[in-house]
C-alpha cells in the first residue's frame, strides 16, 4: 500500500512540475509572442473560449489568438493531476485547472478559468489536446 501512495505522491509531483512550467510559458508567450501560440498545441485540439468552439488545426489556433486583443494575465491558482493513462492512450497526460485575471487592450479586467489537459506528445514536449476557457462573472 505504501509503494502506491508513494507512486501516486510522485506522478502528482511530475504532474505540478510540467502543469507549472507549462503554464508559465503558456501565459507569456500568450501575452508577449501571441504569434507563436499554435506551438503549444496539438494538431487535433479542442479549444472551447467561453462558450465558442475553435477547431481545425495550427491554422484555426493561430487565427483565434492573433484576433483577440493584447492581454495581460494574472494567475491566482494553479492546480495540477495526472489523468488516468485511459483518456489519451499512450501518452503521458496531466490536468491544469487555473484561476486568474485577464486584462484586454481596452476592456476592463475579467476574472477568469482555464482547464487545460495536457500530453507529452512524443514523451517530452507537452501539448495542449483541449484548452477551456471562461470568464467568471
Amino acid at each position: 500500500m505504501a509503494a502506491k501512495v508513494d507512486g501516486l505522491r510522485n506522478a502528482i509531483d511530475q504532474a505540478t512540475q510540467a502543469g507549472e512550467e507549462f503554464s508559465n510559458v503558456y501565459y507569456e508567450t500568450l501575452d508577449k509572442r501571441r504569434h507563436l501560440m499554435s506551438k503549444l498545441y496539438s494538431e487535433n485540439t479542442t479549444i472551447v473560449w467561453n462558450g465558442n468552439l475553435v477547431k481545425g488545426g495550427s491554422a484555426k489556433v493561430t487565427e483565434f489568438f492573433n484576433n483577440l486583443p493584447a492581454t495581460e494575465h494574472t494567475l491566482h491558482s494553479l492546480d495540477c493531476q495526472p489523468v488516468s493513462d485511459q483518456a489519451i492512450p499512450g501518452q503521458t497526460t496531466v490536468l491544469v485547472v487555473v484561476e486568474g485575471l485577464v486584462k484586454y487592450d481596452g476592456l476592463k479586467m475579467h476574472r477568469f478559468s482555464q482547464n487545460f489537459l495536457l500530453t507529452a506528445e512524443g514523451g517530452t514536449l507537452w501539448k495542449v489536446a483541449s484548452d477551456c476557457f471562461r470568464f467568471i462573472e
